[in-house]
Order: structure tokens, then sequence, then C-alpha cells
């Protein structure tokens, strides 16, 4: 039914994309400026103009701003946002046509202008955004079936291969990405960073699969490699995972298992996944993992147009991006310092990093994908990020393992309510953005909400 909605979709927009004045608004991270690269492709092979802008999140203030720009009969195309704030835009879709692209927990809504596409309304399970922009663009042109690169690396960055590893729908586009030659899987270490980062940095910033006494401390990863007898280094420089020999890999995967098991690490074989890699690009875009990160420090340190360029197949911006990174690194250090110097605080309901100014409010939400990946935190209950934004609000993300039986959107939509502050995301992860002064109201809101949501399914048990 989504499929076929798509396809009917598509036939209307078409005629109004050459017809009317087009904007363009998408989400800052991976999934937003690839879901918005899909989309400029589109529009730029079918000769039309089109306005662009990629925002933090669809807050009051971006809607206010799309409202005073979006003029009488334009067409309003947004990526990676929107299903969750249609009742703060239909002032727009009653003078415009609105298209939503989207894969966030919906709210419904029916008009003649609004035209919503989002699996989630059909029942069906959830694709990245930049997956459900390739169905609309294939559905305009079938030629426009090579941007699927585009739709696999948003859906990476989005974190739809759990365990490293498409399924369901998503696969099925991985499958179509693979006979279509854009991209070649394979099944290796879950190690960030094979092609190009060196194997002790790589294990460093492995979080992961998270290594106790390894990840995080550059001495000890280089030590840990000494004790396997694997060099650092080999002739041209650092060596990479790539670099290492089968009986080496193997080597280096027993040990990183037994580490794991030293620790009480849960599910400590769990180290291996697929590992996707376009083929024809450059070596350092080549693995989806990696060119998902660059665009995810692109948008998260403000560098939009960079990380665009990148998707846009612009490689003059690639050099650029070193920088980006570096300082991207940076920030997630000493974020994660913070975390374990005592920024983790635990409730009965849930566990809390209080950021404060010390988190970046871009990387919030990374720091709390982080930490519920590693071993500081419980699990078995929510994770919930705070940070203070410049605007003198908190950024809230909040995160929950996939094995637990909650809503997160559910859950966080009923805590805004009570301190009046704006919430969307997924069932596994959401956010929110809340005042300064309401942060411990906010709180004690999400406690009560989570426990009421516990209830409620319970009983419905």
């Amino acid at each position: 039914m989504f499929l076929e909605e798509v396809d009917r979709v598509a036939k209307i927009i078409k005629p109004l994309m050459k017809e009317k004045r087009v904007r363009i608004a998408s989400h800052f991270d991976t999934d937003g400026l690839t879901s918005a690269s899909i989309i400029a492709k589109l529009a730029m092979r079918m000769d039309v103009n089109f306005q662009l802008s990629i925002h933090k999140q669809l807050t009051d203030d971006v809607i206010e701003d799309l409202k005073a720009t979006v003029a009488e009969g334009d067409l309003l195309i947004l990526s990676d946002f929107g299903s969750g704030q249609i009742h703060r835009l239909k002032p727009i879709f009653e003078r415009a046509y609105v298209l939503i692209l989207d894969h966030h927990e919906v709210l419904r809504s029916e008009h003649p202008n609004l035209f919503h596409l989002n699996p989630l309304l059909f029942g069906e399970e959830e694709i990245s955004a930049s997956m459900v922009c390739y169905l609309f663009a294939k559905a305009v042109n079938a030629a426009n079936s090579d941007l699927i690169d585009l739709a696999i690396l948003g859906g990476v960055g989005d974190m739809l291969d759990e365990n490293w590893k498409f399924s369901g729908t998503a696969r099925k586009l991985l499958k179509e990405a693979e006979t279509l030659g854009k991209v070649s899987v394979i099944r290796g270490l879950r190690l960030f960073g094979r092609n190009t980062r060196p194997l002790h940095k790589a294990l460093e910033y492995s979080f992961d699969p998270f290594i106790p006494g390894i990840s995080g401390s550059e001495s000890q990863a280089v030590q840990f490699l000494s004790d396997l007898e694997i060099d650092v280094r080999s002739n041209d420089g650092w060596k990479r995972l790539c670099d290492l020999t089968e009986d080496e890999q193997k080597v280096l995967a027993s040990a990183i298992i037994m580490q794991r098991l030293k620790f009480d690490e849960d599910e400590a074989g769990n180290i291996f996944g697929e590992i996707y890699n376009f083929i024809g690009r450059p070596l350092e875009l080549q693995d989806a993992r990696e060119f998902a990160t660059l665009l995810n420090a692109c948008g998260r340190t403000g560098n939009f147009a960079t990380g665009f360029r990148l998707c846009m197949d612009d490689l003059t911006a690639l050099p650029r991006t070193w920088a980006i990174e570096k300082e991207y690194k940076r920030m997630i250090g000493s974020s994660m310092d913070w975390v374990r110097e005592g920024g983790l605080k635990k409730k009965e309901q849930a566990t809390y990093i209080f950021g404060g100014s010390k988190i970046p409010e871009e990387i919030i939400g990374t720091i709390s994908s982080i930490s519920l990946n590693s071993n500081m935190v419980d699990r078995r209950k929510p994770l919930v990020g705070l940070a203070d934004t410049k605007e003198g609000k908190v950024k809230v993300s909040v995160r929950l393992a996939r094995d637990l039986n909650l809503n997160l959107r559910d859950i966080i939509v009923k805590a805004t309510g009570a301190v009046n502050g704006e919430s969307g995301g997924h069932r596994y992860a959401a956010g929110a953005l809340i005042e300064k002064d309401r942060e411990e109201e906010f709180v004690a809101a999400m406690e009560d909400a989570i426990r009421q949501h516990k209830e409620l399914k319970d009983r419905i048990k």
C-alpha cells in the first residue's frame, strides 16, 4: 500500500515541480543530508530551480520562517522531518503544496494540498527518510535508480542496520543496490575505519562493539595490539584493519572476544557484521559507515554545505572534511570524558546524562547512542541525554536498546507535554526541546511517563 501511495503521489508532484516554485528543507544529519541530495538531484535532472535549507530541527522558529517565505501556490518539500509536526504546518498547506518524505512517528492530517509519504502511515516497517526519498525519486523516473547508494548511506547513518545488518524492506533495497552494482557486501569485524583509519585508532574509537579497557584509550589500544604481536606500523605508515592478514584478523577477533568476556560484556562474541562498500567511489568514501560518519560530522559541526557537496559528488569538498572530522572527534572525546567523570545520573526508570554546557547540543544524540552501547549504563533502561542550547534551552535525546518493548516517542511526547516542550522521533530514538528552567520538572515527567508506559504495557499483556 505504501508503494502504491508513492506512485500516486509521484504522478501528482512531478508536474507541480515543473510548474511551481520549489523549496526544499531537510534535517542536518546523515539521513537528512542524503535525503536532501536525492531530492536535489531529482530536481536538477528535471531542470527545476529550487531553494534548499538544512536545519537542526523543525522547530517552531523554523516553521515560522517557512511560513514567511513559502508563497501562495509554492511547493514545499520536507525530508527527514515533518511527520510529527503536521499540526504546526497547517497554515502552510492551507495556501501552498507540501510534500513530506519522512520516517518518524506520525501525526495524521488530511488536506488536498498535503502529500505525506511515510511507511508508518500504512502500518509498514520503518525505513530511513533517504530510502523514502529514493522510492519517490524512482517513481518519478526509473532512471533515478542510480541514487540508491545515497538511500543506503542514509540508512546506515540512521542506524537502521541493527548489529550492522539491514533487515526487512531496507534489506530488499540493499539487494537492489547490489544488483545495480552500486554496493558490495562482505562480512567482517565491526570496527569503524577499516580502509582509512590506523588500526589502533579504530580500536580506540570502537564503541559498537564496546571493548572494555580499550575503547576510548589510544595507549591501551596500542598495548593491546603489541601484546598480540600485531605491529601498528606497515611499510607505508600506520597499519589499517584492511592491511591485516587473515591469520592476524582471526587473532585480533579472538582477543577482542576474550577482552569482552573478561568484563562480562553482553553478547561478547557479537563483534562481526556486514560491511557495505560503495563501488566506484574514492577509497575514503567506499565504506558506508566511514562516509556516514563524515556526513554526520559535517552536519553536527554546522558544515551543512560541505556534507551536501559530498553527497552531490563534489569531491573538491573532501579535503575540508578531514579538519571537520578531527574537530568532531575532539568534541566526542571531550564529551565522553565528561560522561565517564560523573555526567551520568541513575534514576528509577532511566539513566540521565546531564551535559549542560559541557556537551554540545549538536552531538548529545551521538553521545547518548555511544553511551548506550558501552558498559557504562544499564541497557535495560532508556538513556536520556540533556544539553544546553545556544538559545538558552535544553536539547533532549533519548535512546533505547531495541530489545526493550517501549515506545520512546509516546513517552517523550507525554513528558514534554507536561512542560510545554517540543518533541518527536522514533520508537527507539526520540528528541525534544524544553526550557532550561523546566529541566528538573521534565526529568520528573520522564520518570512518570516511563512508569505509566510500562504499567500500560503490563495491563495490555
